[in-house]
Parts: structure tokens; sequence; C-alpha cells
């Protein structure tokens, strides 16, 4: 078997296919497993990509077609058995969107054990939206797991200044160590009929658009990310297919983020985050009692207390509070300032550090007689000026951000358009209900991209030129022009 030589303007023609979706396969049901991990999937897709181009050795037979020649006809082979391998039995949002990535597995990998590094770069990352997102005397409530989901998946298509900005804002670390980070985080949830935590990703493609995504992006999100990969028409049926996806994901808590589709739009990212959970030690009907609450902006308000005695309380020089147990490994805590400090003030005292420390100090020196409202809120926010202002503005740019993984064809014409954010939550007696959605929705600025380095070429001298196909980079033509003057 010899290796043919490819051109790098033919590999990036190539990579403009739509190979970027696909199923596994055991070993045993095909023989083209590149990487050795025992299946058939996008990561062999990627493999044979590096090893056309000289920058990765195979472990298995890379000469798909049996030609005896490995080229870019093999790749195209690959691309044809993934698509022919797409399950047709998991049910699509609508005959329009189609779950490119239905079946898939993710390829083996191994997350990272949730440390310290990990745990002061996500608290950071909470009070950072927190300090950024509050207003005067106005309820917020943010899922910083759920933005740094979506955002993480984003920066998987992100390089240079933009994917720096990202890695510093979402966790302080590189992005191959929080792509481990965040897997495990999200594998490690409770999913039981007392205490639930479900994770769902997604990206919805343009369909005009599905051919030119980069397969190590898509592989990555599929991998770390467990995202599934649309491809719909950006039409009205769209609106109305992520809308669903997102109520259907938060158990109907969040019914409708998206209004209509510009024409600019061209791919979204979206995270959904679904808690359920049910106290340790739900409360009776007698242990709810009529109390004032005295909302910030003078206001006394009428409250149903959830009237208790726990173990454990929390406490800094500022503040104290209570903690009470769900079933499962959550707990829900609340820090109520000292009388002579509003909460603005108090939260304006609050370092990551300071935070994790008294979250982590529970004390169980006390009986702890609680009083905890019900209460039932939402929000909603656009997070551009935010996540801005906590340092990575150079995704928002249209002429700066640097997005050249998600799609290699087209490079620095994508960038982030918005990150919508939606919560809510539900405190009663019984447990709580919480749920948050993030959408990043990435824009094509429709420039052609102008880097600063600027050549000049001239044909004013002999030249040989060529007619080629764009899918093989073979030539239809090849010629040579020495003269200007017809030739009979």
């Amino acid at each position: 078997m010899k290796k043919s030589k490819i051109t790098a303007i033919g590999m990036t023609l190539a990579l403009a296919l739509p190979s970027v979706m696909g199923m596994h396969a055991n070993a045993s049901e095909s023989t083209i497993d590149l990487n050795g991990d025992g299946r058939f999937n996008l990561s062999d897709m990627v493999t044979m990509r590096q090893y056309l181009i000289g920058n990765a050795d195979v472990k298995g037979n890379a000469d798909v077609n049996n030609d005896g020649i490995v080229n870019v006809f093999d790749y195209i082979e690959m691309r044809k058995q993934l698509l022919e391998n797409i399950s047709s039995s998991v049910p699509e949002p609508s005959k329009t969107s189609r779950n490119l990535c239905a079946g898939i597995e993710s390829s083996e990998i191994k997350g990272k054990e949730i440390d310290e590094p990990f745990i002061m770069g996500q608290t950071k990352f909470a009070l950072d939206l927190l300090k950024a997102e509050r207003k005067e005397n106005e309820n917020v409530l943010l899922s910083s797991y759920s933005i740094a989901q979506a955002l993480g998946m984003t920066a998987n298509g992100a390089g240079g200044q933009t994917k720096s900005e990202m890695e510093n804002v979402i966790g302080g670390m590189p992005l191959e160590e929080l792509n481990e980070y965040f897997y495990t985080q999200r594998t490690s949830q409770p999913h039981n009929e007392y205490c639930k935590v479900n994770t769902a990703n997604s990206i919805w493609s343009r369909d005009t658009e599905t051919s030119l995504i980069n397969p190590e992006f898509i592989q990555d999100n599929v991998d770390y990310y467990n995202a599934d990969f649309f491809s719909a028409p950006f039409d009205e049926t769209t609106v109305d297919d992520i809308n669903n996806w997102i109520s259907n994901k938060t158990d109907k808590m969040i019914d409708k983020m998206i209004e209509e589709i510009d024409d600019m739009t061209k791919m979204f990212l979206i995270n959904a985050v679904c808690f359920d959970a049910q106290w340790e030690e739900p409360y009776s009907e007698y242990q709810i009692k009529d109390y004032d609450f005295h909302a910030a902006d003078g206001s006394i308000q009428n409250a149903e207390m959830l009237c208790s005695t726990e173990s454990y309380y929390i406490e800094d020089e500022n503040a104290i509070g209570v903690v009470k147990n769900y079933m499962g490994k959550y707990a829900f805590a609340a820090l109520l300032p000292n009388e002579d400090m509003t909460l603005d003030e108090y939260i304006d005292t609050l370092t990551p550090e300071k935070l994790n420390a008294v979250l982590s100090d529970r004390k169980n020196d006390a009986m702890v007689h609680s009083k905890i409202p019900k209460f039932k809120t939402g929000y909603s926010a656009k997070l551009n000026d935010t996540l801005s202002e906590l340092g990575m503005p150079t995704a928002f740019d249209h002429k700066k951000a640097d997005f050249f993984r998600m799609r290699p064809s087209l490079p620095y014409s994508m960038y982030i358009g918005e990150v919508l954010h939606k919560t809510f939550i539900d405190l009663n007696e019984s447990g709580t209900k919480a749920a948050a959605a993030t959408v990043v929705i990435m824009k094509d600025n429709g420039m052609p991209y102008f880097p600063e380095k600027e050549i000049e070429i001239t044909l004013d001298r002999p030249f040989l030129y060529c007619i080629i196909n764009t899918e093989t980079n073979l030539p239809l033509f090849i010629g040579t022009l020495n003269s200007l003057e017809q030739a009979d």
C-alpha cells in the first residue's frame, strides 16, 4: 500500500464536504479503525486528515476503497460510510431539522478529577457573573454551570486571542483541561427519582453551512459535551425546533428563548440544565407559616415561611446562613448579611476564596431554627456586555474574532452575535426545581476576510494553469501560457 501526496488546498476542499457527521460502528463490523480505539467514528476522519498531510500515523487499514493507494478518495469513502450509518430510529425535532449525531457515542476519553484549581476557577466565574449582572432591588438568578458548558463548546472552535480570552473567563486554564473537567462535572451528576441534574448540549447549523464545519470541532463537542448536531433550514420551523428542544430538556420550565433567526446567523450552541431534588427532610403542613418579608425597596410582602430545625449553618464576619440538604449530594445554602449591611455591600466583600471558604465550612455546633420563604422566580439576560467586561471582548468583535477551528474554510468570518441566558427556580415544601438554558448565537459578518498581510500577483509572464475537480483536486485541464497570441 502506498501513500499518495496531497496538497494543503486539496485537504481544505476535501474538508468542505459534508464530513462532520456519523455513527459509531464496532471494529468487527467495520475495518475502518485508524486510531485504534475499537470503533469507527469522527475521530478516524480526523486521524485520516492528519495522516494525509503527514502529521499522524494510522493503526488500521487506511486504504478504505482498496485501490492500493491512500489518498483523498479514501477520505471521501469514509464520509460516505459515516453518512450511511446515521441512525434513522431516533426521532427528529421536525421534518426539516435533522440530527446528524443521532445514535453517536463519544470516543473513549478520560475526564479530569475535580480539584481545587477547577473549583476556584468556577467559583470565580460564578461570582464574577453575579457581580456583573446584579441590579438594584431586582432578583438575579444565573447558572454559571450552564453558561460555562455553552461557552466551553464554543471555545472549541476558537483560536488565538479569542480562545485565550475565553479560557481566562470561563476557568482560567487551557481549554484542553477545561474540556476534561467539564466532562467529569457533567457525567458525575446524580440522576435518580429523588435528585437529578440533567445536562443537555446541542449545536444547530444552517443546512447550507453544514458541510463547512470542521469535523474536529464536532468531534470534541460530541466527546466532551455529548452534543447533538442538527442541520436545519433556519426558518420558522427551526425556531420552533430550538424552543421545543430547550423546553423538553428543562422539563418545560423554560419554554421560549428564540423569536426569529436572521440571515447572518449560522449556528446556535445551546446548553440546557434541569435540577429536580427533594428535601432530605421535607416540610410538613404545620411547618408552613405566614411571615412578613422586607423587600429591598422597603416594601413589606406576605411570605409563606418553611420553618424547621436544622443541624448546619455557615457564617463569616458579615453574614450568617442556613444549609438544608436535598436527597443526594446537593444542598440549599443561603447567606443573610448583618443588619447594618445591604446585600450589595455584602456581595462586594466576597472573593472566590472567601465564598468557597464560607460554603465549605459547615458548622454543626448549634440547633439552627431556620425560616426559608417559598419562592418562585425566573431571570433572563443577554450576556454580551457582561462577558466582554469580564475579559472576552474579541469573541464578539466581528472584525477580530477567531473561530477558525469551527469553520476553517472561512477564517475570521464567524463571531458570537449574542449569548442568551434564562433561568427558573421553584422552592417549596417538597424540594426545589430549577432550570437554565444558555444559547450562544454564531453569526457571519458577511464580509470576506482580508488579513493584514498583503501580496500582489501579476500574471505578466509565462505561467502554468489548471482546471481542477475541487473534490479530488485532479486536473481536468492543465496547460501553460507562454504567449497571448492565439494559436490555431
